[in-house]
């Protein structure tokens, strides 16, 4: 009996000696395939022709060539790049079916100053069959290339360690590009406000206005200003950021117990809304530099917003921490065609303008009035200068 036994559970245990590869090869299976990268089949792709028209030009010429066009895919996130040929197309092939925001970028010259071409098509849905090409044509609005730039933003605020959400470090840099001597007198510095994009005026929620009576306060070719939140020196322990006790400029709300540093230039407060200073926001914002000659003309918004004419913006600049949301820009084309940034919060980065050129021994920067083209990202900040790091 006992060898009976003994016999049965040795041919009861064999089949799971035999059966054990094809139980580790299912088990392991799962892991190779979840590796696996499928790519989508060519029969979901097509093509498309972008024109980029400048409807201000008659017949031929209102085809914009050498602009560049970028497509940004919404749900794969996916980038393509294209120049437009001679009959102001870019060719684009290998799409996927989604939603795009198609930027365009260019620039012409006219009898005494180049003028530059910036277009948008945000959230487009771009749905096509097998082998056809798609054509889409972008209204381009003119602009110009500024005297005055803003050459560095930083508004991310200190890395958070150990204090948390510290953004008192935060400044703005302009830079005189032009090969004269301009003055910063009366010129307003504004943010502004989403979803009027396509207003005649901005809805500015800050409003600060260099001092001065016409002549006081010069910019030299190539000089930068540095208007600061706090001038103080963010770069001791705890905080770990940058010293502003040399910058020109700086805000100060008397009323809220501000920082203020006696022997540092205040701006002048037109309008501020809320908040212990004229922060910038760590997520997404627009900042314009603005010659006003009645601030108070146009009164206040429903939610207490100055109202600024759009055709006294000098330069506007406009950056958001995911740049595939041009459908949420602040600002038209005709100001500012992209967005920059794309930074985390609390990171310690700025943006800043890239270099175009030299003129003699003058930096030139770059002004698309296309913050997608004319910014990179930079860390450390640099007040009161630009960096050769980064530079394409």
């Amino acid at each position: 009996m006992n060898c009976h036994n003994d016999r049965s559970r040795q041919m009861k245990r064999a089949p799971f000696f035999l059966f054990l590869p094809l139980v580790l090869f299912i088990l392991i299976l799962p892991v190779v395939n979840c590796t696996l990268q499928i790519a989508a089949p060519s029969s979901m792709r097509f093509s498309a022709g972008i024109t980029v028209l400048d409807t201000t030009a008659r017949d031929a010429d209102s085809l914009v060539a050498g602009a560049r066009v970028v497509m940004q895919s919404v749900t794969y996130g996916d980038v393509y790049e294209s120049v437009t040929n001679d009959a102001g197309v870019a060719l684009f092939g290998s799409l996927l079916p989604d939603r795009y925001n198609i930027l365009a970028s260019g620039r012409r010259a006219s009898l005494s100053e180049v003028v530059i071409i910036n277009g948008q098509l945000q959230d487009t849905s771009l749905y096509i069959a097998e082998n056809d090409t798609l054509e889409l044509t972008v209204i381009a609005q003119l602009s110009f290339a500024s005297a005055l730039v803003m050459s560095e933003i930083y508004y991310s605020g200190a890395i958070p360690k150990p204090v948390p959400q510290y953004y008192h470090d935060q400044f703005l840099e302009i830079y005189n590009n032009s090969p004269v001597t301009l003055y910063l007198d009366s010129l307003l510095i504004a943010d502004v406000e989403y979803g009027y994009a396509q207003d005649s005026l901005i809805h500015a929620v800050h409003a600060y206005m260099f001092p001065g009576d016409g002549d006081d306060y010069p910019i030299e070719p190539g000089q930068f200003i540095v208007v600061a939140q706090d001038a103080i020196d963010h770069s001791p322990v705890p905080i770990r950021s940058v010293n502003l006790l040399g910058a020109d400029f700086e805000y100060y709300v008397a009323d809220q117990g501000d920082v203020d540093n006696i022997y540092v230039t205040n701006m002048v407060q037109l309008h501020h809304k809320y908040g212990v200073d004229f922060l910038y926001s760590v997520f997404n914002n627009a900042l314009c530099l603005m010659k006003v000659d009645d601030p108070y003309k146009h009164g206040y918004d429903e939610f207490e917003r100055i109202l600024l004419p759009k055709s006294a913006v000098i330069d506007g600049v406009e950056y958001r921490d995911n740049l595939a949301e041009t459908n949420m820009k602040r600002l038209d084309p005709g100001i500012d065609g992209g967005l920059t940034g794309g930074i985390p919060s609390y990171s310690n980065q700025s943006v800043e303008r890239k270099i175009e050129r030299m003129e003699g021994s003058q930096i030139i920067l770059m002004d698309n009035n296309n913050s997608s083209l004319d910014f990179h990202v930079l860390k450390p900040p640099t007040p009161g200068y630009v960096t050769l790091e980064g530079q394409e």
